[in-house]
């Protein structure tokens, strides 16, 4: 049996050992945490749309921005003015202000303008010269009045069958104000043209007279793209230089596209087409078109400009593209689709319509895209 003495040490040894435990800092252990790091979200900037590039407010007739312009401005009436094109009767009178102009053949071998004025009125247009059959066929889709110098009694019997009005400075002399043939006040002549080419035409008063008469505001004749770079020709068309067309003998019209100015130049042969006041002819689009010609009392030729089975051509931007066009009857705007069906645009401006005889005219008329013939 051990000493009371041992037992009592050995007491006191557990005891110290004992306090010694308690003192001892506990160890704690951290839980297990999972932890995901977070990433930082990451957003694409989204651009601004950008505005419409289509102009709150255009001109019908060109599809240009009219912002500037009145109400009264994008009410009024088109006229249209018949405007003599041989050698002799250039340099025209007001020719670059028109919006929509036809090149026609009309006889013996000869080519006439259609120039349609809306968008400004110039105080000088011409040389005016006299109406032909096919003229209400032009016109008709405007809904407005042709002036003209004159036209013969069998020309004046279709203007008054079809009911379209026509406005001859002979109609003064003549006593021919009755129907749809009527004299305006506008009409007055300049020197040193002889009297066949001397005849010129303030727009305004003519318009004013049209008013009176019946006629109605303009309306869109073609369909526009927006921005210009996406015109169906443009888009879709092969690239061209030049447009060079023979109507005939005396009508040779040549095209040639400017790519800095964004236009097609015009040049009669190898001659700019300078109006009075310097300014070449110049247009965003040229619009081919093919169309039988008839005769009428064995002499008079008539543009049927109804239906074509013949496709006709664009040229905008630079390039060109085939096309098929149709219109239902004279009062009817052209219809044009490209030879898949879709619907043509065409680029905000002025335009050409180049009616070119399919068959029948004295001459065999030839279209060329950079010499090559279609």
């Amino acid at each position: 049996m051990p000493s009371r003495a041992r037992l009592s040490g050995l007491i006191l040894a557990l005891t110290v050992a004992a306090l010694l435990g308690a003192c001892a800092p506990e160890e704690i252990t951290p839980p297990a945490v999972t932890s995901t790091a977070v990433v930082a979200e990451h957003r694409n900037v989204v651009p601004t749309p950008p505005a419409d590039p289509m102009p709150e407010t255009v001109w019908p007739l060109t599809g240009l921005d009219a912002r500037n312009a009145t109400l009264a401005d994008l009410e009024r009436v088109a006229i249209g003015v018949k405007v003599e094109n041989g050698f002799q009767a250039r340099p025209q009178s007001g020719l670059e202000y028109a919006d929509i102009v036809f090149e026609e053949y009309i006889n013996d071998s000869s080519v006439r303008l259609l120039a349609v004025f809306h968008s400004y009125y110039p105080e000088e247009v011409g040389p005016v010269r006299s109406a032909r059959n096919m003229d209400p066929n032009m016109i008709g889709s405007f809904n407005t009045a042709l002036v003209a110098s004159g036209c013969n009694f069998a020309v004046q019997y279709v203007f008054q069958r079809v009911e379209q009005y026509l406005f001859m400075e002979d109609a003064k002399h003549s006593g021919v104000t009755k129907g749809y043939i009527w004299y305006s006040e506008g009409f007055f002549r300049v020197s040193p043209k002889t009297s066949m080419h001397s005849l010129r035409v303030d727009i305004s008063p003519l318009a004013e007279t049209a008013v009176v008469k019946g006629a109605l505001p303009a309306s869109p004749q073609f369909d526009y793209a927006y921005p210009a770079e996406t015109a169906t020709a443009a888009l879709e068309g092969t690239p061209v230089g030049t447009i060079d067309i023979r109507f005939s003998a005396s009508g040779h019209p040549h095209w040639v596209w400017d790519a800095d100015g964004g236009l097609w130049q015009r040049f009669e042969r190898d001659d700019p087409h300078l109006t009075k006041e310097g300014n070449q002819i110049a247009a965003a689009n040229v619009l081919v078109l093919r169309a039988k010609v008839v005769y009428s009392n064995g002499k008079n030729p008539e543009s049927v400009v109804i239906v074509s089975s013949a496709p006709g051509f664009i040229a905008s931007g630079g390039k060109v593209t085939p096309i098929f066009w149709s219109k239902a009857d004279r009062t009817d705007t052209f219809h044009l689709t490209t030879l898949d069906g879709e619907p043509v645009l065409l680029a905000p401006g002025k335009t050409w319509i180049e009616v070119v005889p399919l068959s029948g005219a004295r001459d065999k008329a030839v279209i060329k895209f950079d010499d090559v013939v279609q």
